[in-house]
């Protein structure tokens, strides 16, 4: 018999260096070791604890069909043919049938009496033993004795395990025994419904069929559930690496993963304990084939770092699709896309894998050897598969099952085994790398922030001729934006604000090297001052430093405005790049120039103004102006001109409720000295 399954209805891989490993795995299958030889009708039979059990193998009459009036023993069958249980139908001349067949054998007194001296007064029974997901009912003299579960008045699939029924001969005559068999119109049946039928003492045929049902457990549920349990280990690791590493998705997507595996050796036990029906474990394993496909995809994705993933996503659909197919009865359409899908995974999974390796990912190259060699073997069992279903090549090309000890398992066992096993190796190295990673990075990370906290003031120097605040919100916890505020011997003030590329820890590493220039900076003309760090970070991005191996050779630019201002209200002020301040809520035009960073030389220039006493003088960062909110509306200069006269603690705080996007920096400077010419507010009113 060949039952025609869904090509690749789950896609599991099946062979990972699976050859080396059944050599040491694999013994004779166990019916090999135990099942005696074809026996007559009425032979000794097997030997069970010193009893005998009688297999009746011959003389079977066989016909196509279904009638109910042939399970009475009066039915004329003389010109049905004659069957051995023991040899397939096709061998015996037997076309090849689907649906309903009726089995019937007659047994005279005296052969029952050869039956192997069952104790005194004990009842014999029959254990009746079927192919697959064919469905039996017995009759024993025109009495149901016992039937599968899924042989009802609506007969369903569901796998068959043996079973036992009473048998009561007759009581001088014949005794007829008549077996109805039934598989669904999809089964093309070969061999034959019926595999065995043995009998013998209650006891001795109970022996034997808790034996066989031991044997089922072994062939069906034992390793799918050893299967099963261990990816739903390793599912609850990958759920708890995501809670430890949130910014790690492909945890997330490692548990899920697991997750789909472990439920579809959940619905193989299921199964094989006839649990489920065989139209109900078609559907779930053809969308959870799937659906393993398209969330392995998406694991590999997030593993390998890969960012283009719009044709991804389209073979992630494509293939969860694939199964509607079926529904529309297109059934070789199906299996034919059903074998394209699992191809074309396997080869995109390999090539993920070895893109990720040659980019410089080892975990990938880890993974890549055990994946290949499973895709590849999976592949060809696929086809080979499908072209035994087809007929286009012999049965014993499709898959094979072996045996460690009593239990039965298939190359998808061993592929999975030695798969996850790697994939466990891989998962726990990247785990501890990141996790020793992410110590590094908050160890720099923390040192750069006492490095800055150092170097941007947090207490500004207030006098009788100025009165400063200031606000400072790095976006990263370090940043890029410095600012200082510098009291010279005149009384007079150098102000320092600026931005410097970039984010994190490189931007906060470059800003100290411009701040630490500052300090040591002899020369308090704006102009010379720009020209000086201008300098000093073209030395620094030619000639990096060891310290941080992020920052070596690292490209760098900063936007920087230079003021001095006096206590009369004279200010002198120069701009490389960066943005106008504001004056009592008007921008002050300067004239623009490159940053500092971009070329060796560049000339500065530099403006004069007077400021009044009372006035404002707002100097703030490209944060506040570049700040997005939800919508992706920009706050914009206009909004920032609207606050820019309000204090910088509230400045830099509506900017970062609009939505901060980068560093935020807002010094404010208030001239109150008395040598400053009053304003026109102070004029009028002394009027």
């Amino acid at each position: 018999m060949h039952i025609h399954q869904p090509a690749a209805g789950r896609t599991f891989p099946r062979a990972i260096l699976c050859w080396l490993a059944l050599v040491c795995l694999c013994t004779p299958p166990l019916s090999a070791q135990q099942s005696p030889p074809a026996a007559s009708a009425f032979g000794s039979g097997p030997i069970l604890q010193n009893r005998a059990v009688t297999i009746l193998d011959g003389q079977w009459r066989f016909h196509a069909g279904d009638d109910l009036r042939w399970a009475d023993p009066a039915s004329n069958d003389s010109d049905w043919p004659v069957v051995n249980l023991s040899t397939p139908l096709v061998e015996q001349g037997i076309d090849s049938y689907s649906g309903w067949a009726w089995y019937r054998l007659k047994i005279q007194p005296q052969q029952i009496a050869q039956i192997g001296n069952p104790p005194s007064g004990q009842q014999l029974s029959l254990m009746v033993s079927g192919t697959s997901v064919g469905q039996i009912d017995v009759f024993v003299n025109g009495i149901e004795a016992g039937h599968t579960k899924g042989m009802t008045e609506s007969p369903s699939e569901y796998q068959s395990p043996p079973f036992v029924v009473q048998f009561n001969p007759a009581g001088s005559g014949p005794t007829e025994i008549a077996i109805r068999t039934w598989a669904g119109p999809t089964v093309t049946i070969n061999r034959g419904l019926l595999d065995k039928v043995q009998l013998g003492a209650v006891d001795d045929v109970a022996a034997l069929h808790s034996m066989a049902i031991g044997h089922q457990w072994d062939e069906y549920v034992i390793a799918d559930m050893v299967v099963a349990f261990m990816f739903i280990c390793v599912a609850i690791l990958g759920g708890f690496l995501y809670l430890a590493q949130r910014n790690h998705i492909e945890y997330l997507w490692l548990g899920l993963l697991c997750l789909s595996v472990a439920a579809g050796g959940a619905a193989d036990s299921a199964f094989g304990l006839a649990i489920m029906p065989l139209g109900m474990y078609h559907v779930f394993t053809m969308f959870s084939g799937r659906i393993f496909m398209a969330i392995t995809l998406e694991f590999v994705l997030h593993f390998t770092g890969t960012k283009s993933r719009r044709f991804i996503r389209g073979v992630q659909i494509g293939v969860v699709l694939v199964p509607f197919v079926y529904f529309v009865r297109l059934i070789l359409v199906y299996q034919i896309l059903s074998v394209a899908s699992e191809v074309l995974f396997c080869g995109l999974v390999v090539v993920l894998l070895f893109r990720a390796w040659r980019a410089g990912r080892s975990e990938a190259g880890v993974m890549l050897l055990p994946f290949f060699l499973a895709a590849t073997a999976d592949s060809a069992n696929t086809v080979l598969d499908f072209a035994a279903s087809r007929h286009w090549l012999p049965d014993r090309f499709a898959s094979h099952r072996f045996y460690f000890g009593p239990i039965e398992f298939g190359i998808g066992t061993v592929a999975y085994t030695v798969f996850l096993g790697s994939l466990i190796a891989v998962i726990l190295y990247r785990f501890v790398r990141i996790s020793q990673e992410e110590q590094r990075s908050a160890a720099e990370i923390s040192a750069a922030r006492s490095v800055q906290a150092l170097l941007i003031p947090t207490q500004l120097p207030s006098n009788r001729n100025f009165m400063l605040e200031s606000a400072y919100l790095p976006v990263n916890g370090v940043g890029g934006d410095f600012f200082q505020v510098l009291p010279l011997k005149d009384d007079s003030l150098l102000i320092v604000v600026g931005d410097v590329s970039g984010k994190g820890l490189q931007a906060a590493m470059n800003s100290s090297t411009l701040v630490g220039a500052l300090r040591n900076e002899l020369a308090h003309d704006p102009a010379t001052v720009l020209n000086h760090l201008n300098h000093v970070l073209i030395g620094a991005v030619a000639s990096p430093g060891t310290a941080v191996k992020e920052l070596d050779c690292a490209p760098c630019f900063a936007t920087c405005l230079c003021a001095r201002v006096y206590p009369d209200g004279t200010i002198t002020i120069a701009n490389a790049g960066h943005l106008n301040p504001y004056r009592d809520g008007r921008e002050i035009a300067l004239s623009g120039s490159l940053p500092l960073g971009v070329i060796a030389d560049v000339e500065y220039e530099q403006a004069t103004f007077q400021l009044n006493r009372g006035d404002r003088l707002v100097f703030l960062s490209d944060g506040v102006v570049e700040a997005t909110n939800s919508d992706g509306e920009l706050f914009g200069f206009e909004r920032t001109q609207q606050v820019s006269n309000e204090s910088a603690r509230y400045i830099a705080q509506t900017a970062q409720r609009f939505g901060q996007t980068d560093d935020i920096t807002v010094v404010s400077l208030y001239l109150s000295s008395r040598t400053a010419q009053p304003s026109k507010e102070e004029l009028a009113y002394s009027k």
